[in-house]
């Protein structure tokens, strides 16, 4: 797969005031609750609102984007029936999708954390509308081409329409990508209720930049901490390209300060800065060396990383450093990877944070005080680790898909996205 090298997003998707179509029809459940802001600028728009689907009657499909299983056979039967030009929109409920639109809920509170219900609309308003009410995140496209998608077929990244913005190539291919990550998660991980986050006696986190520590492990690294483990924070790239008002080398020099802030307010002691260049990582590069050498002095139980389906650049290239780095006869240490521009669509293990410990958490977040003066990170780690705590007690949790590292490898490769080229 050739896509051009973006500067970070893979796909950033389009930010919209309403949906087409003025008769949604909506199926799988009545979706005023999860996008009472696409509802609404229908009404204001003197559209109809959402009705139960008949065919012949809407001229827009509304669905959640589906579970696998049933929802998944019963959204693919009717795309079937459907002209293969018929406008159909998914939305996130209770799973996150790869969007190519968000529209604004019409709320404008800033301050609100999230709720189990709400989080992911928190957390994509946070990273894509300066943090302002809350978004809701569509997957716009014809039934012929989300049948595609869902069948597996590569007619779904193929025959673009260059008059859509919504089906640029970059989103339809990494759409196709997504859904290949998002299968190889749950074939992994399958129906079972996620375990609590055990122990680990020797922890090494293996992140691309200065913030994901804190941002997408910060609990368990403090958890690890308290618990007497070895803790050894190591970032992958420079931080040179993180703030866009200094010059590169003032960016590297402030982010590197933020890093060693950040660690110790989670209370880790031994870090390592690798320096790659942000932006531009890659699996070829001293820097992979580096990693390797680390990985056999330090000996880790456990490995805290990104997940190869995470929409930015430096967080998917991560992987194929970690892939490539990883020394023979550690095929057994435990990965425990987590998401942040795209949240994991399931997970295996869980973490409920106390309210103590997401106080200190988000204090080790605003170390990076440069990152959340760009976007607005706190929220949006607030708003991913409520819908993270769905299913437990807690207001925020983290998730991770935990399993050892030759078989987390092993789904990398079989997605086929170790071969995708960056021109």
């Amino acid at each position: 797969t050739l896509l051009r090298r973006p500067d970070n997003i893979l796909s950033m998707p389009l930010v919209g005031e309403t949906l087409p179509g003025r008769r949604p029809g909506f199926v799988h459940g009545d979706p005023r609750q999860s996008i009472p802001g696409a509802c609404a600028a229908w009404e204001a728009a003197d559209g109809e609102a959402p009705m139960p689907w008949v065919a012949g009657t809407a001229d827009f499909l509304l669905a959640p984007y589906p579970a696998p299983g049933r929802e998944t056979e019963s959204l693919v039967g009717l795309l079937g029936e459907l002209e293969p030009g018929f406008p159909v929109g998914l939305y996130e409920r209770d799973r996150p999708l790869w969007p190519n639109l968000l529209v604004a809920d019409g709320t404008a509170d800033a301050t609100a954390r999230g709720t189990h219900e709400d989080g992911l609309r928190v957390f994509r308003s946070s990273l894509r509308q300066a943090g302002r009410g809350r978004a809701e995140a569509f997957l716009v496209a014809p039934a012929g081409r989300l049948l595609a998608l869902f069948e597996g077929r590569r007619r779904a990244y193929l025959r673009r329409d260059r008059l859509e913005p919504l089906l640029n190539r970059r989103h339809l291919v990494t759409s196709w990508e997504a859904r290949e990550a998002e299968a190889a998660v749950h074939a992994s991980v399958g129906t079972a209720a996620p375990e609590p986050l055990a122990p680990a006696a020797r922890v090494l986190v293996v992140m691309p930049h200065f913030d994901d520590e804190a941002l997408q492990c910060g609990g368990a690294v403090l958890d690890a901490v308290a618990s007497g483990a070895e803790v050894e924070l190591l970032w992958l790239t420079d931080g040179r390209r993180g703030i866009s008002t200094v010059s590169e080398k003032e960016s590297a020099r402030r982010r590197h300060a933020e890093a060693e802030e950040a660690a110790a307010r989670l209370g880790v002691k031994d870090w390592t800065f690798l320096d790659a260049p942000e932006t531009k990582l890659r699996a070829r590069g001293p820097w992979t060396a580096a990693l390797r050498r680390r990985l056999e002095d330090f000996a880790p139980d456990r490995v805290h990383t990104v997940w190869f389906g995470d929409n930015n650049l430096d967080h998917f290239e991560a992987n194929r450093v970690l892939m490539a780095a990883w020394p023979r006869g550690m095929e057994q240490v435990e990965v425990a990877a987590s998401g942040l521009w795209q949240p994991l669509p399931s997970w295996n293990r869980v973490l409920p944070l106390t309210a103590a410990r997401a106080a200190a958490r988000a204090h080790a977040i605003e170390a990076h005080a440069s990152q959340v003066a760009e976007v607005d990170y706190l929220r949006a780690g607030r708003g991913l680790s409520a819908f993270y705590a769905r299913g437990t007690e807690a207001a925020e949790a983290e998730a991770f898909w935990l399993l050892p590292a030759r078989d987390y490898f092993a789904a990398f490769r079989a997605t086929g996205m170790p071969r995708r080229l960056f021109l």
